[in-house]
């Protein structure tokens, strides 16, 4: 039986004046697989920004392993849109960086090689982000996010600057290492068939600033996209969110 980690209690964030998130209960599950959807401007990535630590509630309260939030955890990763690698740092001091920043690793260390390996990038680890195609730039992004084995993994739009192709690699990636550590998974994206792919629950953000959950029953399933199913839950997202079908 999983355990509760992560507990959103009455929360909510205005902009203006305006309420953007409203009285928001929600609790995710240790070692659970969230995709956070909604229309544009619902609040999705201010509702990460408040579990990642950066912002505070106005109302209610954020606990994480029954404490409560008030600042960033060192056990959270925060995998960004803009990936923010440095121009002059070649991969692996881009992904030894973490542990350095902490004082307890170099860049020898045989973990960073082995992350590297995973990520296929250990015939780019000499190389700059700008010898890098998109996609190895992300993967390079988020093997920086995974070296300090975080326990709560946060993605803001992960895979949305890339090419279809490069971003099934990649999606399959993050599942499977999120599966291989044990984090919690919780990101925001705007495909929903990606959040068919990697949200094992689907939490719906609404206009009005609430959020609703579905049980995802293609989540892990191989080959779902081959499945007329996969195809029709995601009309039902898009009618959802009242998007065009």
């Amino acid at each position: 039986m999983k355990k509760d980690f992560i507990i959103l209690d009455h929360v909510s964030y205005s902009y203006g004046g305006q309420d953007v998130l409203k009285d928001i209960h929600l609790t995710l599950e240790k070692g659970g697989s969230y995709a956070l959807i909604g229309r544009s401007g619902s609040g999705k990535t201010t509702l990460l920004n408040l579990i990642a630590g950066f912002r505070k509630p106005e109302r209610g309260s954020i606990t994480i392993e029954g404490l409560i939030l008030n600042k960033p955890r060192k056990e959270t990763a925060f995998l960004f849109q803009e990936l923010g690698l440095f121009p002059w740092q070649t991969v692996s001091e881009a992904v030894s960086m973490p542990l350095k920043l902490r004082g307890s690793r170099q860049e020898k260390d045989p973990k960073i090689h082995e992350l590297l390996r995973q990520m296929g990038l250990i015939s780019h680890m000499d190389k700059y982000p700008q010898e890098l195609s998109g996609g190895e730039r992300q993967r390079v992004a988020l093997a920086r996010t995974l070296i300090g084995e975080p326990d709560l993994l946060l993605m803001d739009e992960p895979t949305s600057a890339l090419d279809a192709m490069t971003k099934e690699e990649l999606q399959t990636l993050i599942l499977e290492e999120r599966c291989s550590g044990n984090a919690t998974l919780l990101f925001v994206t705007h495909d929903i068939e990606e959040a068919m792919i990697l949200g094992q629950k689907l939490l719906i953000l609404t206009e009005e600033g609430t959020v609703t959950t579905r049980d995802n029953p293609y989540y892990g399933l191989e080959h779902a996209k081959e499945q007329l199913g996969f195809y029709e839950e995601c009309i039902k997202l898009r009618r959802l969110l009242k998007l065009d079908v």
